[in-house]
């Protein structure tokens, strides 16, 4: 079996652009390399549109094209110092020429500096529960030399002593004019006629704000003195699925304390998720396009996709996933027509037939082998196809056949097709499982030029003449998905 290409490997050259998207990648690297800063930025998409996948397929544009950038520049340079050496030989003797180390470090100082670019899943960071030092690792780890590593580390342990929480909860409620606990704290002490209470508050959230500040500034310096020999650009991405304090307190850290010359942040986010976070957290009062824009410099939106877009990238994705069992190609179009019909059916994403695919090899990892194979009688194959898109997208339909009982839901499921020829496939798939070993075409009830056309395709579908194990696919079937549903796997 091909092993299939990790997410974070995926790039528009080797690796589908099914929904043409490798011009907004472009123009995207054209605004981050202009001299104007649109950061951060936001890539904008619905959830289910591939943000992830174009986030990482973005930046290893990005990787490319820096690399030949890099290639080119070091080249100009060669050339200038072979067109200096030449100039150098046709001057006068008593002209001094430059050294090795001399000509190296112009060569050095002509190269533009090598970027780092950062991705970072702030889903999968939640856990830690620090939104400051999941950023600041990543930085950290971008600077293979140890003094800077080392003195980064020793202002990020300053920050945390001092509490950046209460700078960064000071600073977000004065963009949103309402410091509610603040306010509170001091008026309860007004209550009680403590005036030194008063003071003492005060004076304590000034000392608090005042230190956590200047530590913060040291680091930002820290930070500004490495990225200006190593530039960043920062992907956070996934902030619409953590909780809304959580991406929050990442979009007011960003502007707050990560306001640095040399480090540019992209978010890629669903970002009406976003404004419902913002309206959760500081009230339905709130108006969350308003905050957002004061974190958000400039968005942009991945366009959405058409339906039939859609299902010509659900079905590249399957005969990708599958093409080791060597039945998704164009003599088998069979396949590939029975799979079209779910996928239209219930409009199956991308992630759906990511879904799909990785039930197929579970049930392959689990059992020794794959069930899908060209040796096979056609209705061998169609049956585990159909038990993978019944136990992945029919939940309920899969707890009863786990349980040995096939109802009329299994017609349901299976539905109708416009084609009649694909029709005519289903139909029989369908109840042949259904009956078992008491089907006949004849029991379908068929006007006789129908029932002849209904024979004809059964013939086709188990091989050349009588194939005795037809009978055997209903309970080949229901073991398929008794095998997945053992696991508990949320199909």
């Amino acid at each position: 079996m091909e092993t299939p290409v990790p997410l974070k490997d995926m790039t528009f050259d080797h690796y589908r652009d099914d929904f043409n998207r490798k011009d907004i990648a472009q123009n995207i690297i054209k605004l981050l390399d202009t001299g104007i800063d649109f950061c951060p930025m936001a890539i904008d998409g619905g959830w289910g549109t591939g943000k992830t996948e174009f986030c990482h397929k973005l930046i290893n544009l990005i990787k490319e094209q820096d690399a030949q950038r890099q290639k080119a520049a070091q080249e100009a340079a060669a050339d200038a110092a072979r067109t200096a050496r030449n100039a150098e030989d046709a001057a006068d003797a008593a002209a001094q020429p430059a050294t090795d180390e001399e000509q190296a470090a112009a060569q050095a100082a002509a190269l533009p500096p090598e970027r780092a670019v950062i991705y970072l899943d702030a889903f999968a960071s939640e856990t830690v529960d620090d939104p400051l030092l999941c950023i600041l690792a990543a930085i950290r780890d971008e600077f293979p030399d140890e003094e800077t590593r080392k003195e980064i580390r020793q202002r990020v342990m300053s920050v945390m002593k001092m509490g950046w929480k209460v700078l960064l909860k000071a600073l977000a409620a004065h963009l949103l004019k309402q410091d509610g606990e603040c306010i509170a704290e001091l008026a309860d002490a007004a209550q009680d006629g403590a005036n030194d209470l008063i003071d003492r508050t005060v004076d304590n959230l000034l000392d608090q704000y005042a230190h956590a500040q200047q530590n913060i500034e040291a680091l930002q310096e820290t930070i500004a003195k490495a990225t200006a020999q190593r530039p960043i650009l920062f992907f956070i991405d996934e902030l619409d699925r953590c909780r809304p304090d959580f991406a929050l307190s990442i979009l007011e850290l960003v502007k707050h304390v990560f306001d640095i010359p040399g480090i540019k942040f992209i978010f890629v986010a669903n970002l009406e998720q976003l404004k419902a976070a913002v309206r959760k957290r500081y009230g339905q009062d709130v108006d969350a396009d308003v905050y957002l824009e004061k974190f958000v410099n400039l968005s942009i939106v991945l366009p959405p996709i058409d339906n039939k877009t859609q299902k010509n990238a659900a079905c590249i994705l399957l005969e990708d996933g599958l093409k080791h069992t060597g039945l998704f190609v164009e003599r088998y179009s069979l396949y590939r027509n029975f799979s079209l019909h779910f996928i239209e059916k219930y409009d199956i994403k991308l992630r759906g037939i990511e879904r799909f695919i990785k039930n197929i090899n579970i049930y392959t990892a689990i059992s020794g082998g794959c069930p899908l194979s060209v040796n096979n009688a056609f209705i061998d194959n169609l049956a585990f196809l159909f038990s993978m898109f019944v136990f992945t997208f029919g939940k309920e339909l899969t707890h009863k056949i786990a349980a040995g009982n096939i109802d009329n839901g299994i017609f349901e499921f299976a539905g109708e097709s416009q084609d009649q020829e694909l029709n005519n496939l289903i139909s029989l798939i369908t109840n042949i499982i259904y009956y078992g070993d008491g089907f006949s075409v004849e029991k379908l009830g068929l006007e006789h030029e129908k029932e002849e056309e209904m024979k004809r395709v059964f013939k086709i579908i188990i091989g050349n003449g009588f194939y005795y194990d037809v009978f055997f696919i209903k309970k080949y079937f229901i073991e398929y998905i008794r095998t997945m549903n053992m696991l508990c796997i949320n199909g």
